[in-house]
């Protein structure tokens, strides 16, 4: 039960505070209602989405290290969850500042910059606190990297349509993100079990996507020269990434199917 009045209150505040920050943005800018409305819909039906999958699935709030049942979203989920509900946010602010742009406000691009920013930010603050605190958890660990993966997944693919991104790079990202699905896949059919892990090289290349989107939202006129020297580096870790995900899928095809 309390656990369950965690997730609403915690769910909850998180909308209560993305709706209020789009609502005044709407009326800072003045930009069409349907896209107030639009947004609403979205949020709504994303966070029954996410509150369903989290009451349905209560029995993964486990601390990973003492096999405790967790009573509450502790402090490293919550970031996690902020960084996965700030989507539809993300996606709309982007809708809107590409299609009016300078018509709205001159610091639309700006705004956007900064909410890609903080949210990508939060990736580096969760994992930490989750070891720092010892309150990693089971349910924690899907979540990081659902987040990173949809997130990551959907931005690009917003940023292709608004050509903020290089089709080139686009697709080296798609592939990466399908590779990595692919190999849980896998390894799930395998072992019967999720089993959501990452590797350095893994984290070293959704830190340089994360940073290249948000150099391509920022849009800087005296950075632009410079955008294909980070596309190129981040296609290059990306590329290493691959690599050490197979290597990832071969050791994990000969771990013990009992192994978690």
């Amino acid at each position: 039960m309390y656990l369950f009045l965690s997730i609403t209150a915690t769910l909850a505040a998180f909308f209560l505070l993305q709706s209020f920050a789009f609502f005044v943005f709407w009326r800072l800018w003045l930009f069409p209602p349907v896209f107030l409305l639009v947004f609403f819909a979205s949020q709504i039906f994303f966070y029954l989405s996410v509150f369903i999958f989290l009451t349905k699935n209560n029995q993964l709030f486990y601390n990973t290290i003492n096999g405790e049942n967790e009573t509450k979203v502790n402090g490293a989920n919550k970031i996690t969850l902020f960084r996965i509900t700030m989507l539809p946010f993300l996606i709309l602010l982007t809708l809107v500042s590409q299609k009016y742009g300078e018509q709205i406000n001159p610091a639309s691009g700006t705004v956007l910059t900064a909410a890609f920013a903080i949210t990508f930010a939060s990736d580096f603050f969760d994992g930490r606190l989750a070891r720092i605190k010892k309150m990693e958890t089971y349910i924690g660990k899907i979540l990081d990297s659902a987040s990173d993966y949809l997130l990551l997944g959907i931005t690009a693919g917003a940023f292709f349509y608004f050509n903020l991104i290089s089709p080139w790079i686009f697709l080296i990202i798609i592939i990466r993100l399908f590779l990595n699905a692919l190999v849980m896949l896998i390894l799930f059919l395998v072992h019967r079990k999720l089993r959501p892990q990452t590797t350095p090289l893994g984290k070293i290349a959704i830190a340089a996507i994360m940073v290249l989107l948000v150099l391509e939202a920022a849009r800087v006129p005296e950075l632009s020269r410079w955008i294909i020297f980070a596309e190129s580096a981040a296609a290059f870790v990306i590329g290493i990434s691959m690599i050490d995900k197979v290597v990832y899928l071969i050791k994990g095809l000969g771990a013990p199917q009992n192994g978690g």
